[in-house]
C-alpha cells in the first residue's frame, strides 16, 4: 500500500479512537455521577431511617411507660377507696394518662407511615439492598404488633374508665342519700334533744299565779267557814305562761326582791339558793343537779311569799 494514503487512515483511526475513548469516558462520568447520587440518597434514606426508628423507639419507650401508670391506677382501683372524691380523682387521672396514649399512638401511627414512605424509597433506589428493605419491614411489622397490643390495652382500660364512671355516679347518688338522711336524722336528734332540755318556770304571787290558771285551789277548806283551801299546780299547764329555759346551759334563774318557796314538785335538795332562811329563797336559784332537780317536772312554779 502507498505510504502517502497509510497516513491519512492512521490518523482517521487515531480521530475516531480518540473520539471513542471521550465517548466512552463521558458514559462513565455519567455513570459514576449517578452511582455517587444513588449512594447518597441510600445514605440519605438509612440516615432517615435511623432517625424514625430511634423516634419510634422513643414513642414505644414513652407508651409502656403510661401503660405502667395505667396498671398502678388500675390495681389502685382494686383497693377500697373511702371517698367519692378519692374515686373522682383516680378515675381523672385515668383519663389523663389514656388521652396521652392516644396522642402516642397517634404519634406512632405518623412514625409508621414515614417508615412505609421510607421503605418505599428504598424499594425504588436499590432493589438489591433486600437486608435494608427486610430490616424496615420487619421493624414495621413490630410497630404495627405494638399498636394492636396498645390498641387493645387501651380499649381495656376505656372500659375499665367507664364502669368506674357508672361506679362514681352510683356512689354519688348513695352518698346524697345518705347526706340527707343523715340531716334528717341530725335535725330529729337536735329537736328531741332540745325538746328533752326545755324547761319552764315562772315566778309571782299566789293570787297572780291562780287568776293565770297556774294554781288551782284543790282539796276541802281546813276550815268550815273561815278557812281557805290549799292550792296546788293545775293539771294542765299552758308553756306560754312560763319563761322557756334550757335546763343544762341556764342554771341560774334570778329572783326580784322578796322571799319565795317552791310550790312546783321539784326536789330543792338539788339547788342552791343565794340566800335562804326559815325554808324561804331570797335573790336567786343556782341548780346544780339538772337531771335530778327537774325529773319530777318540766314547770318550776315559784311563788312569792
Amino acid at each position: 500500500m502507498n505510504a502517502s494514503r497509510i497516513v491519512p487512515v492512521a490518523l482517521f483511526a487515531a480521530v475516531v479512537l480518540a473520539a471513542c475513548n471521550s465517548e466512552t469516558k463521558q458514559q462513565l462520568a455519567t455513570i459514576s455521577h449517578t452511582d455517587t447520587l444513588r449512594a447518597d440518597s441510600l445514605s440519605n434514606i438509612r440516615k432517615d431511617l435511623l432517625e424514625e426508628v430511634m423516634t419510634s423507639t422513643q414513642f414505644v419507650n414513652q407508651i409502656n411507660t403510661e401503660l405502667a401508670k395505667a396498671r398502678t391506677l388500675a390495681k389502685a382501683s382494686s383497693t377500697k377507696l373511702e371517698t367519692n372524691t378519692e374515686l373522682a380523682q383516680v378515675n381523672e387521672e385515668r383519663k389523663q394518662v389514656l388521652t396521652k396514649i392516644s396522642h402516642l399512638v397517634a404519634r406512632l401511627d405518623s412514625v409508621q407511615g414515614r417508615l412505609a414512605s421510607t421503605r418505599a424509597r428504598v424499594q425504588l433506589l436499590s432493589h438489591q439492598d433486600s437486608a435494608l428493605v427486610m430490616q424496615v419491614a420487619t421493624y414495621e411489622k413490630n410497630v404495627s404488633d405494638l399498636q394492636q397490643s396498645i390498641e387493645r390495652q387501651r380499649a381495656e382500660f376505656q372500659g375499665m374508665i367507664d364502669k368506674q364512671t357508672t361506679q362514681i355516679a352510683t356512689l354519688s347518688t348513695a352518698v346524697d342519700t345518705l347526706n340527707k338522711v343523715r340531716t334528717a336524722l341530725s335535725d330529729t336528734v337536735g329537736q328531741l334533744t332540745s325538746e328533752k332540755n326545755t324547761a319552764y318556770y315562772i315566778v309571782g304571787t299566789k293570787d297572780e299565779l291562780i287568776q293565770k290558771g297556774i294554781l288551782v285551789a284543790e282539796g276541802p277548806k281546813r276550815f268550815l267557814v273561815l278557812g281557805g283551801r290549799s292550792v296546788e299546780p293545775a293539771r294542765e299547764l299552758d308553756p306560754t305562761n312560763f319563761t322557756k329555759i334550757d335546763r343544762l346551759q341556764n342554771r341560774t334563774i334570778t329572783l326580784p326582791e322578796g322571799e319565795y318557796k317552791i310550790l312546783s314538785r321539784q326536789n330543792p335538795t338539788y339547788a342552791a339558793p343565794q340566800v335562804q332562811k326559815d325554808g324561804k329563797i331570797a335573790g336567786g336559784l343556782t341548780i346544780e343537779q339538772p337531771e335530778r332537780f327537774w325529773q319530777p317536772s318540766r314547770f318550776l312554779i315559784i311563788v312569792r311569799s
